[in-house]
């Protein structure tokens, strides 16, 4: 099982079951007694070890996971962070 990520910008990301993400939802700073802005992490895991997005149709946790997150990175690219908002399309390939 392979899902294409397509981007506002044009690039793709292709996750498969064992892409190990990590994702982030930001944190509004009024809620933060140090009024500080901050991102807390909401999910590390990928299909394949059994995490909380392994539904039985990977596209739909994929959603649920990019719906409740501000941020994602993938292992293989850990320098970079993708934005959850700049996402267009999710495909099986």
């Amino acid at each position: 099982m392979t899902v294409r990520i397509s981007f506002s910008n044009g690039e793709t990301l292709d996750i498969n079951e064992d892409t190990y993400l990590k994702a982030w939802a930001s944190i509004d700073r009024t809620q933060n007694k140090d009024d500080t802005y901050y991102a807390k992490m909401v999910f590390e895991g990928s299909n394949f070890d059994g995490s909380s997005i392994g539904t039985s149709d990977p596209v739909v946790g994929l959603q649920g996971l990019f719906g409740n997150s501000d941020w994602f990175s993938t292992i293989d690219l850990p320098n970079k962070t993708y934005k959850t908002s700049s996402i267009v399309s999710l495909d099986y390939l």
